[in-house]
Order: structure tokens, then C-alpha cells, then sequence
């Protein structure tokens, strides 16, 4: 009787929370990216983060966040070559992808099939599962 009672009180399982994974490549205006991984916070969506070694450079010469400080912002980071990251795989569901702000580089290499860093990888396994992963891509003059 008492572990009856015990499983009509339990409470309902939480649902999972958003899952988005957030990209930051060398591209010039990486505040965007901060921004974005502030908005997620707020919002309570767990972010998976990858940050190129580029975007650590360009942290350095256009904001006053290191990539220490970027890192706390997300739930789960990942190194941009780490190829067997549990994001660079199908069965692992996330809800969407953006890179902010995408090189020229970063694009090619996700439009070309070359997948040589977790960013291009990650993007590639969003669009073979048809979801679409979202460029925001530099400006380009």
C-alpha cells in the first residue's frame, strides 16, 4: 500500500530541455555569438559549444570576453577537432545548429562535403537528419 502511494505522488518526468549546438568560427563580429549563447541561457536551452581556434584569436582583438568566459555560457563544450564528439553523430538528437558568425571557410567546407573540423562535421550530420543548421555569415564585401 505505502509503495502505491509512493508512485501516485511521483511527479510527471520533465520534459528534455532544448538542445542547440552553437558554433563560433574566426569570422569578424563574434559578439554575435556571445550574445546568442546569453540569449539560450536565458531562455534555458542547453547549448552545446565549439569554439575554433580562430574564434579564440578574434575574441582577443574584438571583445573583452576571453574563451574562458565564452565557455561558461554553455552546458557542454567541445574541442573542434574531437571528430568523435557525441554531437557529430545522428542518433545524438539536438533541435538545431548555428554558427555565428560562419567564415567563408566554415562554409565552403560544410558546402563541399569537407568535413576536417566538428563545426563542418556537426553541420553536416544536421542536414543529413534534414534539419537545417543555421550560417550567419560574415559580412562579406
Amino acid at each position: 500500500m505505502a509503495e502505491e502511494r509512493s508512485q501516485n505522488n511521483a511527479t510527471p518526468p520533465q520534459p528534455r530541455r532544448r538542445r542547440i549546438i552553437a558554433a563560433l568560427t574566426g569570422a569578424t563580429g563574434s559578439i554575435l555569438g556571445i550574445k546568442i549563447l546569453i540569449a539560450f541561457r536565458r531562455l534555458n536551452i542547453e547549448t552545446h559549444l565549439i569554439i575554433s581556434k580562430w574564434a579564440e584569436s578574434t575574441l582577443k582583438y574584438e571583445t573583452s570576453y576571453t574563451a574562458t568566459n565564452v565557455r561558461a555560457l554553455a552546458d557542454h563544450v567541445y574541442n573542434n577537432h574531437d571528430m568523435a564528439a557525441l554531437i557529430a553523430t545522428g542518433p545524438y538528437r539536438v533541435d538545431g545548429m548555428i554558427v555565428v558568425t560562419c567564415s567563408m571557410k566554415t562554409l565552403a567546407g560544410i558546402n563541399s562535403d569537407l568535413c576536417d573540423t566538428l563545426i563542418a562535421r556537426a553541420a553536416e550530420v544536421m542536414i543529413k537528419e534534414r534539419r537545417k543548421p543555421v550560417l550567419a555569415a560574415e559580412n562579406v564585401r
